[in-house]
């Protein structure tokens, strides 16, 4: 099946809007796939639906009432259906990929969150994963916002990641390896990115590797990546804050 020109214009003027978006301000994790970025899609044809697939580089557009899959630097065009083999079924339409895809099913998964050692916050029913970096300020912000909730309806597994370069690294390293893990994951959730800590000798470093995999598994490609009790996601910092994202607001 051959694409029309009109399909690989907007498909490829979406791909480069979408880059530029996200060169032009790196430091934003909410700016690749973002709504500025599909404002400048040509307006010849049928509005131009687009969703982010939780999977590290694919978005799925509608052209015309035809789904397209684009890997995200738009250079390749992926034809035929989307198998969603966690929730075993095709992904025909865009209603499916919308449906199925805006759900990160963690318990059907059987994810079992303490082998990664999250940092914890709360102690309630509710089952929240937050992603997040030593060094992030957006993660940051969500955090502070765990204030507003309330410790006995959510528990907050907030995992750590190394994602924004060596320095960010080398402080996750410092904090995993700390020997009193609870300040260390204190410093965690406080977002507090100058207290030391003295090391652990021979750390084991397995759970870190486990968080890596785990992230790219879930689909983390920007953070902060929040997963909440029912399985819905936000990539990014959800826009109407940490606490009306939880309470499906």
């Amino acid at each position: 099946m051959k694409l029309s020109k009109k399909v690989l214009s907007i498909i490829l003027f979406s791909a480069l809007s979408a880059a530029t978006f996200a060169a032009n301000e790196a430091g934003n994790v909410d700016t690749i796939f973002n709504d500025k970025a599909f404002q400048n899609v040509p307006k010849n044809g049928q509005d131009v639906k687009r969703f982010v697939v939780p999977t590290n580089g694919i978005i799925a557009l509608e052209v015309d009432g035809k789904v397209n899959l684009l890997s995200s630097n738009g250079r390749f065009v992926f034809q035929g259906t989307m198998y969603d083999t966690w929730a075993k079924k095709n992904l025909a339409t865009m209603e499916d990929i919308s449906k199925y895809a805006s759900i990160i099913p963690i318990k059907e998964l059987k994810l079992n969150v303490a082998d990664l050692h999250p940092a914890v916050w709360g102690n309630g029913p509710k089952k929240v994963l937050m992603f997040t970096d030593p060094n992030c300020a957006y993660c940051a912000n969500s955090l502070n916002q765990l204030a507003d909730l309330d410790p006995k309806e959510y528990t907050v597994n907030v995992l750590s990641l190394g994602a924004l370069g060596q320095k960010s690294q080398e402080r996750n390293k410092e904090l995993f390896c700390a020997s009193d893990r609870y300040r260390a994951d204190r410093a965690i959730i406080g977002h507090d990115t100058k207290q030391k800590f003295e090391q652990i000798k021979d750390c084991n470093l397995q759970p870190l590797v486990r968080r890596q995999v785990t992230a790219q598994v879930l689909g983390v490609s920007m953070i902060p990546f929040i997963i909440r009790d029912d399985g819905t996601y936000s990539i990014g910092a959800p826009k109407q804050g940490l606490k009306s994202f939880l309470e499906g607001k």
